[in-house]
């Protein structure tokens, strides 16, 4: 993050209760945990969830291979942004993404002249367009305030898309079509893509209830001899924090396909 930034999340971090701004992620769930959604693995090490807050909602990120949750976007500037771009006017706490008729969707294949590509973007439909907000463009210094998010509509919404839900049976295919590795039993497996009957062999031994393997973090090597994935502690979404170190409440796993 740029020091220039830290005003910006400063003010969004303002607009939460002190209590859930401050508070580290070390409390088991309980009837006063939070409304999570199911975490989204869109990019490798890293996933994102959304979480409820007093007053609407805020969107994290988890770098899993470093442990870290920060907010997945600067909050203020994206709803200063949509409020100058479609005349309704948006808060921090309420983003319109929550309704899932907005099929909301975090992207990474963006570009400008520091990031060549990655570059973060999200794209939502509303009123009836497709919306695609760019969220690290470069800064435009001549604007009130400044800022590097540029938020557009893109073309009419597609007619009957569904959005798509992460699955808890998800199969992911080695890139050589041999093998699928899927969490099963909260552990990572494979088994031989051609024999959808064939006993699943069990990679891992440490996933547990409440400390499972996601099936969206699984990732292969190029040549399909190795994978790794991650397990994410239920504790993790158990607080209403919105930065700290959550290192211990994510593992990570490599493992070589047996005979490679």
């Amino acid at each position: 993050m740029h020091l220039r930034h830290l005003p910006l999340v400063s003010t969004f971090l303002m607009c939460l209760p002190a209590a859930a701004a401050a508070q580290e992620p070390a409390q088991a769930a309980s009837a006063d945990s939070p409304d999570v959604t199911a975490p989204v693995w869109a990019r490798p090490d890293n996933f994102w969830y959304r979480m409820s807050v007093p007053g609407g909602h805020v969107w994290l990120n988890v770098d899993a291979l470093h442990g870290a949750k920060t907010p997945l976007f600067d909050h203020q500037r994206l709803a200063t942004e949509l409020t100058i771009r479609t005349g309704i006017e948006y808060s921090p706490l309420t983003l319109p993404f929550v309704d899932p008729a907005a099929q909301f969707v975090v992207k990474y294949d963006g570009s400008n002249a520091y990031i060549q590509e990655g570059a973060m973007a999200v794209e939502f439909l509303h009123g009836g367009q497709l919306w695609r907000c760019d969220l690290q463009i470069k800064w435009d210094w001549n604007r009130v305030p400044p800022t590097d998010y540029e938020c557009l509509p893109r073309r009419p919404a597609p007619a009957g898309a569904a959005a798509a839900t992460p699955a808890s049976d998800a199969q992911i295919p080695s890139p050589d079509g041999r093998w699928v590795a899927f969490v099963h039993d909260h552990n990572v497996a494979i088994r031989p893509a051609a024999d959808a009957t064939a006993a699943p062999t069990v990679l891992s031994t440490d996933g547990a209830p409440g400390f499972a393997y996601q099936p969206g973090s699984i990732r292969w090597s190029a040549d399909s001899d190795s994978l790794i994935a991650y397990r994410v502690s239920d504790e993790l979404f158990a607080s209403r924090g919105v930065t700290g170190n959550v290192k211990r409440f994510v593992g990570r796993g490599e493992w070589s396909v047996p005979g490679s």
